[in-house]
């Protein structure tokens, strides 16, 4: 970028005398003005008055600071080319205003368009992009390459030209493109790059100077925007080009434009020419046009099977795929490892393609499909291997009933007897018993029974279809026998050749074990997956000992494997939803997540979290500043990080790339989260805030009509269940994941409770008094009028509800009560005798939501669980009810002061509120009033309960006490084997009560006001 925007002032010109030179460097600005007034008049060099502005600039003067402003914009007015070094200083002293009060793209970017423009091969050319580019004034920078591309039109450095249309493109999809001049855009970057497409396909050879496309990435950038710009049907005709279509890439030993081209033809589901690409491109492997394992990938290999199953005639399609199959088969002795197993997964993938009416039922002697001989086949071979679960998890999730019994007592048992060492048959062992885990998330290994059976209701409404028992879902007999069979294999692995050999194997088998039980009690404890924002809480109704039992088995494993990033995401959550926020911080923190994914990964651990335990924030370290450290490094300038890296490389498709994530990085829900979060905690302990939130520095792209995104990633946790049922994490969560709607809502709160507590500086006097108070009277009511509409918009879309915890929709909703009802109070005539029915209805609502919200965490206890403990799972709701008082206090408290100022004004008393509205607002600080008292007693409350003695006692009779008998009794017996129920035990409830009584600890510092 330019010199000074990183490493401090410029440097004069050449000519420029020594003592102007040395006071310059030195800082002496006043000396500057002097000496550059005086040079200027002498010699009438403009440059001296450049100078003389440029050093009044730093100067404290408002006047001296804005001079550069007015030098600007006579620049840009008189459109004459400014010389270089004057921009240079200019843009120097005008740094303090840029991005606040002056526009780049408005000022500096056009004048350095400008300047290039008339010297185009200048080397100071190429700086004047770069500082447009760092700025990301993209219609400056485009000008200055299209400048360039043009002088350097017959040069055979084809950067230029493809700098230019790089910077059409991104200009033609940005929202700093008018809509007049985009569809222009649109059409000259398309029409670039067809003239360039055209060329290559037109000549027998391209030459750099042809302006041709010749390189792979020149070719990618074509297809990107043919994308965006294009229609269906000129992408897949340009596709099948014999010069620049995907299959003469691949000639070329080129992948890339493959894998996009079958991505994009999958997303449209043209799984014709999907079939036709793959089988060309498979082709050229066994013709021997490039290596035979170039394309011998599992995508292509994936989608050409099912392309082919989706095909008209897919009996001769899934034929052609065999054939071409066995052909690999045929080559591949002697192939990487990688590469058979691509061809042995392909052939099963064949095999589920297949119709069924094509396969024959009895092609082996014991009846066994060809669909399970395949699954026996590839287990045989890949059993011991990281990823054998993963890779036969959905086609044993695709059998049939009989298929999947005849898998069970037929394959896996002979796949046993075939591995007689203890090593093999204990990790067989271990993937038989996810492979059942994942059978019980099933469809079809139920069958649906019927509610009333002789007059009776039956509260069990399925039969298994595996062990015949009456169930609900899942199957419960079958989650038993599962935990009774991994505890006893997981004992075996005490054994101390195997715990040896255990270092040797892709993955511990007891971590598997463990996972599976662990999942497994959770299960039969009666925990929901949370897909939607339900009312009620989310340890409602579940049996607390089955819970403790699955949370105590899963932390005892994580001690013998620290390393698990699954196992350890997975019990994070859980002590989340358990209150243990201050323990689940401790198995955060060692994840030591990267800058690159903390977008994707901390909703994982900080979403909600200033609602369940806000004393975490006040460590010596401010919580949220790793995400904070990132955010503030990724979008401290206007442009992507390293973008000129790109530009300088000629990776045309990683600029595109590089620009649409740092769009969505500043439309991200984490980064919106970020700051709620960390707002609310300050809030909670009486800090002062530095920006509202509508000035915050992260919040610069983000409005009411910004559509933000949600980047989280769950790929790290355990992925046990079929595509049927509802995956762990959606079970685990304290509710709805990260959201548009969600995120909006918790901005526009935040922005009216910053509209709540502004105060002006004490040294404000208008001396207009009056006028002053009007003026701020209008922006109030349009403002309230603003927040109310946009807050009843996002509430009122009928998807809202399912986006949200039940107390999070009980809140903003009474925010929005809230704003309506400030804003008639404020509006609402004095002399309106109507004015009681609107304001009394409005309070009464405000009044009903916050007895709703009292009443959802004090009377809703889970009877199998002590009061307590179920208040220090619940804390969110706590939260979300003090966050709504605090609101309805704040809202009463702002109303009554702006009374009391206007009768202080106006003795009349005529601009002051109706006395119902000042009557209400009384009442509606008192109930808040009171409630705020409630919770503070409460806390109280709780933390004398915990202080008295028992509760280890109380707590290992929950996890291991109980009459059970039968499969229960079983079941308890295995968990307390795998854990050490003696000290293992009393160590873990010890940990579990130290983190609630810091969780209440915490909320005993937050202020109640």
């Amino acid at each position: 970028m330019s010199s000074y925007a990183r490493y401090g002032r410029p440097t004069l010109k050449n000519s420029v005398d020594l003592q102007l030179q040395n006071a310059f460097s030195d800082g002496n600005w006043s000396t500057v003005i002097r000496l550059a007034d005086k040079r200027a008049k002498t010699l009438k060099d403009p440059y001296y008055e450049a100078i003389k502005i440029s050093a009044e600039s730093q100067l404290d003067g408002a006047a001296d600071k804005c001079a550069v402003l007015v030098a600007l914009d006579d620049l840009v007015r008189q459109k004459a080319v400014p010389d270089a070094d004057t921009l240079e200083l200019y843009e120097w002293a005008a740094q303090d205003f840029l991005r606040i009060d002056l526009q780049y793209a408005e000022a500096i970017g056009p004048l350095r368009a400008r300047w290039v423009k008339a010297n185009p091969k200048n080397p100071f050319a190429l700086q004047c992009l770069q500082a447009c580019l760092e700025f990301w004034d993209l219609v400056s920078a485009q000008q200055i390459a299209a400048t360039l591309d043009k002088a350097y039109a017959k040069s055979s450095d084809r950067k230029y030209m493809f700098w230019s249309i790089t910077l059409t493109f991104l200009l033609s999809i940005s929202t700093q493109c008018t809509d007049a001049s985009r569809k222009i855009y649109c059409m000259l970057v398309l029409k670039q790059l067809e003239r360039a497409a055209d060329i290559t396909e037109n000549s027998s050879k391209v030459e750099p100077q042809d302006r041709g496309l010749l390189t792979e990435e020149e070719i990618c950038l074509y297809y990107r925007v043919l994308l965006v710009h294009g229609t269906k049907s000129d992408f897949i005709t340009r596709m099948q080009s014999p010069r620049l279509g995907a299959i003469s890439q691949l000639r070329e030993g080129h992948k890339l434009l493959l894998w996009e081209t079958l991505d994009t033809l999958e997303g449209w589901a043209e799984w014709d020419h999907i079939y036709d690409l793959c089988r060309e491109a498979l082709n050229l492997g066994i013709d021997g046009v490039t290596h035979p394992f170039l394309v011998c990938d599992w995508r292509v290999w994936k989608r050409f099977a099912t392309a082919a199953s989706k095909a008209r005639d897919s009996e001769a399609a899934l034929g052609e795929v065999q054939s071409i199959l066995k052909k690999f088969i045929a080559m591949s002795t002697g192939a990487p490892a990688m590469y058979k197993k691509n061809i042995s997964l392909a052939l099963l993938e064949t095999t589920f393609r297949i119709p069924a009416a094509l396969l024959s039922p009895n092609s082996d002697q014991r009846g066994l499909s060809p669909r399970v001989i395949q699954i026996g086949l590839f287990l045989d071979q890949y059993f011991d291997k990281l990823s054998a679960f993963d890779d036969v998890k959905d086609y044993v999730a695709e059998l049939t009933i009989e298929e999947v019994k005849s898998f069970l007592e037929h394959v896996l048992p002979k796949i046993l007897d075939e591995k007689p060492g203890k090593l093999s048959q204990i990790t067989l062992k271990s993937l038989e018993i996810k492979l059942r885990y994942l059978l019980t998330t099933c469809p079809q290994t139920l069958s649906h029974h019927p509610t009333v059976v002789d007059g009776q209701e039956q509260h069990k409404p399925y039969q298994c279809r595996l062990c015949s028992n009456l169930t609900s879902f899942p199957c419960e007999h079958c989650l038993n026998k599962i935990i009774i069979s991994a505890a006893d294999t997981y004992g075996k692995m005490a054994d101390s050749d195997l715990g040896d050999a255990i270092p040797h194997l892709d993955k511990d088998p007891r971590l598997d074990l463990a996972l599976v039980m662990g999942l497994s009690l959770l299960k039969l404890a009666g925990l929901q997956p949370r897909t939607s924002g339900l009312a009620w809480p989310p340890l409602q109704g579940v049996k607390p000992g089955l819970f403790f039992q699955a949370v105590l088995l899963l932390d005892t494993q994580l001690q013998a494997t620290p390393s698990d990033s699954a196992l350890r995401l997975l019990l994070v959550q859980l002590y989340l939803l358990l209150g243990c926020t201050s323990y689940a911080y401790q198995l955060w923190q060692p994840m030591d997540v990267k800058r690159t994914i903390q977008d994707a990964l901390s909703p994982l651990f900080f979403d909600r979290i200033s609602t369940l335990s806000p004393g975490l924030f006040q460590g010596t370290r401010p919580l949220m500043d790793p995400l904070r450290s990132y955010y503030g490094g990724n979008l401290r300038d206007n442009c992507p990080v390293r973008i000129w890296d790109a530009f300088s490389s000629g990776s045309y498709t990683s600029i595109i790339d590089i620009s649409e994530y740092d769009s969505k990085l500043r439309r991200s829900c984490t980064l919106m989260m970020t700051m709620v979060e960390e707002r609310r905690a300050t809030r909670c302990f009486g800090g002062k805030l530095d920006y509202d939130i509508d000035d915050h520095p992260l919040a610069a792209s983000i409005s009411d009509s910004t559509t933000l995104t949600n980047k989280t990633d769950y790929g790290s946790f355990p992925h046990l269940e079929s595509l049927h049922g509802a995956p762990i994490q959606e079970f685990v969560r304290l509710g709805p994941e990260l959201s548009n709607t969600r995120s909006h809502l918790s901005f526009l709160s935040e922005q009216y409770l910053d509209l709540l507590s502004f105060k002006p500086p004490k040294d404000y006097r208008p001396a207009k008094a009056n006028e002053a108070a009007l003026r701020d009277r209008t922006y109030i009511d349009e403002r309230l009028a603003q927040l109310n509409s946009s807050l009843a918009d996002y509430l009122h879309q009928p998807s809202t509800p399912s986006l949200l915890t039940g107390a999070e929709l009980s809140y903003y909703t009474l925010t929005s009560m809230l704003a309506a009802v400030l804003l008639t109070s404020l509006t609402i005539a004095k002399t309106d005798s109507a004015a009681k029915t609107p304001l009394s209805l409005l309070s009464s609502s405000i009044r009903s939501a916050l007895t709703g919200l009292r009443t959802s965490y004090f009377s809703s206890p889970n009877p199998a669980m002590s009061p307590t403990c179920f208040s220090l799972t619940n804390m969110h709701i706590l939260a979300q009810l003090r966050e709504a008082a605090v609101a309805a206090k704040h809202t009463a408290a702002f109303a009554l002061t702006f009374h009391d100022k206007e009768l202080a004004r106006d003795r009349s008393g005529k601009s002051g509120l109706h006395r119902d509205a000042v009557a209400e607002m009384k009442a509606l600080e008192m109930v808040a009033g009171k409630m705020l008292q409630e919770v503070k007693t409460h806390v109280q409350k709780l933390k004398e309960s915990l202080g008295r003695g028992g509760w280890l006692d109380r707590m290992l009779d929950w996890i291991f006490g109980g009459d059970e008998s039968g499969e229960d009794d079983q079941v308890k017996k295995a968990v307390q084997e795998v854990v050490n129920s003696g000290p293992g035990a009393e160590d873990w409830v010890g940990r579990v009560l130290e983190s609630w009584r810091e969780t209440v600890k915490g909320w005993g510092m937050v202020r109640m006001e």
